[in-house]
């Protein structure tokens, strides 16, 4: 077995990394990670990542799911906007051609989730704490990025998803 659950556990101790054991799971640890400019369903400015393993510890993946954007629907008039699926694949799609290292979909009830796979190939490598708060910042990174992006759209009224695409930077 490459990686452990428990070795994961005991390097995000020593470096004081905060994280929660989900109860009744053995394979995964929830890493919070504060953002700028997304927050959930209950206002908070963060994001939950779950760190599994899987593969027998051969890979590490990154969930950050659902990805929160119902508050995104209403206008500051409390009047409601429905984003459309294909909107909001076409926006996850902006944010994944630049974060380059992984990726929103969007699934068939228009959740958003996001993923990272890493793979662990060498039989001595491990997952250390330092690896997995950079994916944890970069996955809140693009959260931001991808709340930006749909918020606008909203807001704006934007009618043609091509008015979004030449104001993205």
């Amino acid at each position: 077995m490459t990686m452990t659950i428990g070795e994961l556990i005991q390097d995000l101790e020593r470096y004081g990394i905060a994280f929660q054991v989900p109860p009744d799971t053995d394979d995964r640890v929830l890493v919070g990670v504060a953002t700028q400019n997304y927050f959930d369903d209950e206002g908070n400015f963060g994001i939950a990542v779950q760190v599994c393993l899987a593969e027998e510890g051969r890979i590490a993946y990154f969930v950050q799911a659902p990805f929160f954007v119902e508050q995104l629907y209403f206008n500051e008039a409390g009047e409601y906007r429905p984003i459309f699926q294909t909107q909001l694949l076409e926006i996850a799609n902006l944010v994944n051609n630049k974060v380059k290292f992984s990726s929103f979909s969007v699934d068939n009830e228009g959740e958003v989730l996001f993923v990272y796979a890493l793979p662990l190939e060498e039989d001595n490598q491990k997952l250390g704490a330092k690896t997995v708060a950079r994916v944890c910042e970069a996955i809140a990174d693009a959260a931001d990025e991808f709340y930006r992006l749909v918020k606008e759209y909203v807001e704006d009224d934007l009618d043609d998803i091509e008015e979004l695409l030449a104001k993205f930077d």
